[in-house]
């Protein structure tokens, strides 16, 4: 599936001042059947909280116990909320012409325009902390299981964080927080992560030097060394540096659907592009 929108890189959102963080509790996954139950908002100015949105949803639909589970919303505490209807128009106003925050944006956004927000709109700033995360901090290599037939996380491999959930992102940099899963507590701490990913300017200068890297060599990705990968049509390319030993390095390039559902192969590296390499890093 399309993204909904292009989010910006590390190199964009530095110089983003003046932000909307926001984040949704739904009833499921899926914004053509499954409702939003809650919503938050919070505006940053110069890295500082200065502006809160909140509203409870009635759905008017049954919350699944699954749900309740996860993020401890009752049918009975939006028994008496508004609907959906009523919330976005002041949920629209209160982004106004900000730069919109989300981790794993896309998903809110979805189930905001399908319950009828203005919002995504074109010339406006998105920033998706899930994306920056992946750029920044080393996750897990990938390794086919073929009991399951998927890709999962080789946690024999070298990493820094098991994942790039919100909560994983903020114990790797030290943000405290609530109770997650709840719609404005989630939206401040994401906020709080984005501040810290700009702030981290050796990870920074690292992503950018690889991006440069990256696209020296037509590539999106080189994951052990931390380039976030191309996302084309839902698809992702990773290529990973194997090995400098040796007459001949090589790369191995992973080509998979959002399923992970497809494996690539590996290549060699000509003698001028492993010093062409060996110069940019």
């Amino acid at each position: 599936m399309d993204k909904i929108v292009n989010t910006a890189s590390i190199r964009d959102s530095e110089n983003c001042r003046s932000f909307v963080v926001f984040d949704t509790e739904t009833t499921g996954l899926y914004p053509w059947s499954d409702k939003i139950i809650e919503i938050g908002a919070v505006r940053f100015c110069d890295g500082v909280p200065v502006e809160t949105f909140h509203s409870m949803v009635n759905p008017g639909i049954h919350i699944p116990e699954m749900v309740t589970q996860i993020n401890h919303i009752t049918d009975e505490m939006v028994a008496g909320a508004p609907d959906i209807s009523e919330v976005l128009p002041a949920f629209d106003e209160f982004v106004g012409s900000d730069a919109l925050v989300g981790h794993n944006i896309d998903f809110d956004l979805r189930f905001i325009q399908s319950s009828g927000s203005v919002l995504p709109d074109k010339g406006r700033l998105y920033i998706d902390t899930a994306e920056l995360s992946r750029q920044m901090v080393k996750g897990p290599d990938k390794v086919y299981d073929e009991a399951s037939g998927r890709w999962v996380n080789d946690y024999n491999s070298q990493y820094e964080v098991k994942g790039h959930n919100l909560g994983l992102m903020c114990e790797f940099y030290g943000i405290d927080h609530g109770e997650l899963h709840r719609a404005d507590e989630d939206a401040l701490v994401t906020g709080k992560l984005l501040m810290a990913l700009i702030g981290d300017k050796e990870r920074i200068r690292k992503a950018k030097r690889n991006s440069k890297m990256a696209k020296d060599f037509e590539f999106e990705i080189v994951e052990h060394i931390g380039v976030l990968a191309e996302k084309t049509r839902g698809w992702k390319r990773e290529i990973n540096l194997i090995s400098w030993g040796g007459a001949d390095p090589k790369i191995d390039i992973r080509d998979w659907s959002p399923d992970h559902s497809k494996m690539g192969k590996g290549i060699t590296l000509s003698a001028e592009e492993i010093e062409k390499l060996k110069e940019l890093i």
